[in-house]
């Protein structure tokens, strides 16, 4: 296939990218408001993803399966924090997971 075939894919794949960049910031800042926020926007973006990948095989150049390893990376460095994050704040008070319901959404979405 030529490169003009995977031009969506590799376009969704660096949205996802700054997406997955954003959240990594809300961990770190510990805004969950934002992480679930980032949370809608994800899903939003592998849609994109899905839909830039239809039709490509499953088969990619070198220089696209970079930047898709890249990306799985990313997202598991973020998924890792998050749960570092939980951790932390699970031992700092263990009664806020149960009275807060935004916390135990987001705990849900990064577990496995």
């Amino acid at each position: 296939m030529s490169e003009f075939s995977y031009e969506k894919l590799l376009d969704a794949l660096d949205l996802h990218h700054n997406i997955l960049h954003a959240e990594k910031q809300a961990i770190a800042a510990r805004d969950l408001n934002t992480i679930e926020n980032i949370l809608i926007q994800k899903d939003k973006s592998l849609d994109l993803l899905l839909l830039a990948k239809d039709g490509l095989g499953s088969s990619y150049p070198a220089h696209v399966q970079s930047r898709i390893s890249y990306v799985l990376s990313l997202q598991e460095t973020n998924m890792q924090n998050f749960r570092k994050l939980h951790i932390q704040d699970e031992k700092s008070s263990d009664s806020s997971e149960n009275s807060n319901p935004l916390f135990r959404r987001l705990k849900k979405a990064y577990s496995r």
